[in-house]
């Protein structure tokens, strides 16, 4: 079999997983219901990596993100992956990371585009500008292939004309002298109505009408002309003629070598991510995909990261997504991890047999599901962007052979059809080339990938932008889940993220960072073996009452009131001083638009304390400064589900538990008032 289903998918997996917990010696729950453990991290640009990157590192401090089975990450939250997985392959463990080397070098990095200060600055500037130029340059390459060899061609027909009756060469000048004032006189007119009658609906559609006609007759007079004079006994008219036929062979033959995912601005893209953030990856900066979970392996390195699903969305613009898709805009999540490439629609194939897939890396992967700028958009697609995008080189995507193709045969790709295809929005399922990109474009949290593989608890970190906390992420994966799978995501009833979350008008602040969720299950597709075929088929079965299956933690992006107000002196912490400052001059903060990829020192700081006292709260830490150089209580995956499902405290009584809590902490200040007199204030993000 060359290709699997998402079932058979899962299947291999949990056996590599159940063998990597025994390795690692975990436990793995009971056997009626196993206890897997999945992080989740949205999309969100650098704003989301830099948020993920600090809720990590406080997980980190407490055992519990070795502890995970699965990280599941979607465009910005993929920056963060690459950095845990690369750099746990490199350092062989947990504690080289989130080092204060690399977080300082990551934050003066943050401007990751446009790296640098002063001269270097403008100079990397210049650098992307000259980059995105020489890449629409290139892109434009597989539709001068096409005009070449429609030019040459017509070269070589038209030198193939005689004119045995009268000069054909002379009447084709004057008639191409006739079309043009013509033409130009019908365009003119066309322009002057078009001005004076601004509003009206028809007149345009007729001018419209009769250019067709004209252009039609035109084009049939023109070639009748050409056609008139053949000689009998037709061949080359001079040697120039064979080398036009050269030329246009030769250009054919480059046509399968203008691969767009080499030429495109995905490259720069790549690079600079991998520049930010695997820079202290060594030999495995760029490593192979399919490299990165070995559990096989006798290096515990290369199966202590949890295991990684890197989410991209399949495009299927219409008519190309099939007559199935027809009224939709069609979509599929595609998966990318090291056992297993595909999708649903597509199926899955093993990522270290075709090429394609075997040599796909890391960054590469991550870089995939963060185009977020692309002519297939998942269900935001449209063709009139599609044009645009297509002609001007805003294309971040990557096209990969279809694993249904792949399953007959080796796909052979001449790749200025596609160049069309992206132009004309006719991506979908028959090609022999499918289309991915930002998995934010079909699900931006990432967990839909957890949903599916029955994770027994979800912690999901949404660091999207959201200014009106309208939720619309999370409304996305409730409407999916209970669609697709069956499952229904209910928060209990004081856990209501638009009244816990959602800051009210008049106070600016959050009353909570997170709310916790029961995910009950309604229904499931099974196998079943039919009484007369005796051959396997779906069957849906509908439970009356659904049954509960796991819990969902969701994490938002989100600031707390001010509990007190630090002594801080600009001399003393720069950091400090000026991150404590950034809510009061940036209000937006923290849903700054995506568009901003260009993060400063104190702006990348903000986001990254802010990550990790989100971690901090979800954990019931109060405080976080008592680990800021060591690492806490190693926190079990049993421990943490008995502290949401039953409140059971993790540190008692060194932390309050969820009945009592304390909250010092919020996004800027936490503070630690000594009674009777406020003489002195501990600062904590």
């Amino acid at each position: 079999m060359s290709t699997f289903n998402f079932k058979e998918v899962i299947q291999r997996e949990k056996e590599q997983l159940r063998l990597r917990r025994q390795k690692l010696e975990q436990s793995a729950g009971t056997p009626e219901q196993e206890n897997w453990f999945g992080i989740a991290m949205s999309g969100g640009g650098i704003r989301s990596a830099t948020i993920n990157l600090g809720f990590l590192k406080t997980l980190n401090k407490f055992g519990i993100l070795q502890k995970a089975d699965y990280l599941s990450t979607v465009s910005g939250g993929g920056y963060t992956h690459s950095y845990v997985q690369a750099t746990i392959k490199e350092k062989g463990d947990f504690n080289h990371l989130f080092t204060n080397e690399h977080i300082a070098g990551m934050r003066q990095h943050g401007e990751y585009l446009t790296p640098g200060q002063g001269i270097w600055k403008t100079g990397n500037t210049f650098l992307m500008t000259i980059a995105f130029l020489v890449s629409w340059l290139m892109s434009l390459i597989s539709p001068v292939i096409v005009v070449g060899i429609v030019y040459y061609f017509y070269t070589i027909i038209t030198g193939l004309v005689g004119n045995p009756v009268g000069n054909t060469t002379g009447l084709a000048m004057q008639f191409e002298w006739w079309a043009l004032l013509v033409t130009g006189a019908l365009m003119l007119l066309h322009f002057v109505i078009n001005i004076a009658l601004n509003y009206n609906l028809s007149v345009s559609k007729q001018f419209n009408r009769l250019e067709s006609v004209l252009g039609i007759a035109g084009l049939s007079l023109y070639a009748w002309i050409l056609l008139a004079g053949v000689k009998t006994g037709i061949r080359p008219a001079n040697a120039v003629l064979l080398d036009y036929g050269i030329n246009a062979v030769l250009l054919f033959v480059l046509g399968f070598f203008t691969n767009p995912n080499a030429l495109s601005f995905h490259r720069y893209y790549r690079k600079q991510l991998a520049d930010l953030f695997l820079r202290f990856s060594g030999d495995h900066r760029n490593i192979p995909l399919k490299d990165v979970f070995k559990v096989d392996s006798a290096s515990k390195a290369d199966y202590l990261a949890p295991y990684p699903l890197i989410n991209t969305c399949l495009n299927l613009q219409n008519p190309g997504g099939g007559d199935k898709f027809k009224g939709s805009k069609a979509s599929d999540y595609f998966l990318l991890s090291p056992l297993f490439c595909g999708s649903k629609l597509t199926c899955y194939v093993p990522t270290d047999r075709y090429i394609d897939y075997r040599k796909m890396t890391l960054p590469a992967a991550v870089t995939i599901s963060a185009a977020a700028v692309n002519p297939g958009l998942g269900v935001y697609s449209n063709k009139l962007l599609s044009v645009l995008m297509t002609l001007f080189n805003a294309r971040l995507g990557f096209w990969i052979s279809n694993p249904i193709i792949l399953e007959k045969s080796y796909a052979i790709v001449w790749w200025p059809v596609y160049f069309f295809k992206e132009l004309m929005g006719r991506i979908g399922l028959s090609n022999k080339m499918i289309n991915i990109s930002d998995g934010g474009h079909i699900e931006n949290l990432g967990v839909y990938e957890l949903l599916r593989r029955g994770c027994r608890l979800i912690v999901s970190v949404d660091a999207g932008e959201d200014k009106a906390y309208g939720f619309a992420d999370l409304n996305n994966l409730i409407i999916r889940a209970r669609n697709e799978l069956g499952l229904e995501i209910r928060f209990r009833s004081d856990q209501q993220p638009e009244e816990l979350i959602r800051p009210r008008p008049s106070q600016v602040y959050s009353r909570k960072r997170f709310a916790i969720a029961d995910i009950y299950q309604w229904w499931e597709d099974t196998k079943v073996i039919h009484p007369d075929t005796q051959k396997e088929e779906s069957r849906i079965v509908n439970f009356d009452e659904p049954r509960k299956v796991g819990t969902f933690i969701y994490v938002k992006s989100s600031v707390l009131a001010p509990a007190g107000k630090p002594y801080l002196s600009e001399d003393d912490d720069y950091l400090k001083y000026g991150t404590y400052k950034y809510k009061i001059y940036h209000p937006d903060f923290p849903h700054e638009s995506t568009s901003d990829q260009f993060f400063d020192e104190i702006q990348w700081e903000a986001y990254y304390q802010l990550g990790q006292y989100l971690g901090a709260d979800v954990l019931g830490v109060t405080d976080l400064g008592q680990y800021e150089d060591k690492t806490g209580p190693q926190v079990l995956v049993e421990q943490l589900i008995a502290w949401f499902d039953e409140h059971i405290p993790l540190f008692a009584p060194a932390v309050a538990t969820r009945e009592a809590p304390v909250v010092d902490d919020n996004i800027f200040e936490s503070v630690k008032i000594e009674q009777p007199e406020a003489k002195e204030v501990k600062y904590q993000m």
